[in-house]
């Protein structure tokens, strides 16, 4: 927002510039020499004189203000989407990484499907290892929760669920 209002202040400034005051042009502009010091000699004055007040006329072409005006749009588009093409800039790269992430989650939680298990052998799935997957059997049935790992990991509130028939603890609640 600070650069939005330097530009439209540069704008008005460059205006001034480029502007001329009607009235004075000869004492601020001189074109000879002597008329110059004309001027300066009939602007100096005595104690308890006044000095008379130039009429000035700010005139501006149409073009400058057109200029202006388009200069300064376009500073602010551009500085209002620079901070959102970053963040979606940022925003791509840390999705790429988590679904990088993801898919080698994914690979070490994978476990070959079994016609029949266990309990000896669901055993070492409790969520005790960090990387690998959980399970979980429920009515002879196992699932791989290993994306719950919040919820079944190890010191989880569901962990003594993990690496065992969780039938009976599902029948309770």
């Amino acid at each position: 927002m600070s650069l939005l209002l330097s530009v439209i202040l540069f704008q008005l400034l460059s205006i001034s510039l480029l502007t001329h005051f009607k009235g004075i042009e000869s004492f601020a502009f001189p074109k000879r020499r002597h008329h110059y010091a004309k001027q300066t000699h009939s602007m100096t004055f005595q104690r308890g004189q006044r000095l008379d007040r130039v009429d000035t006329q700010l005139t501006v072409e149409p073009t400058i203000i057109a200029g202006a005006i388009a200069t300064a749009g376009a500073a602010a588009w551009w500085v209002s989407g620079s901070e959102e093409r970053e963040k979606k800039a940022k925003y791509s790269e840390w999705e790429a990484r988590e679904r990088e992430n993801q898919l080698e989650r994914e690979s070490l939680a994978y476990i070959e499907p079994k016609e029949q298990w266990t309990e000896e052998k669901l055993k070492p799935y409790n969520g005790d290892d960090e990387t690998g997957p959980i399970l979980l059997a429920v009515k002879g049935d196992v699932f791989n929760v290993w994306k719950g790992r919040n919820f079944y990991g190890k010191g989880a509130e569901y962990n003594i669920m993990a690496g065992r028939d969780a039938t009976r603890f599902l029948a309770k609640n």
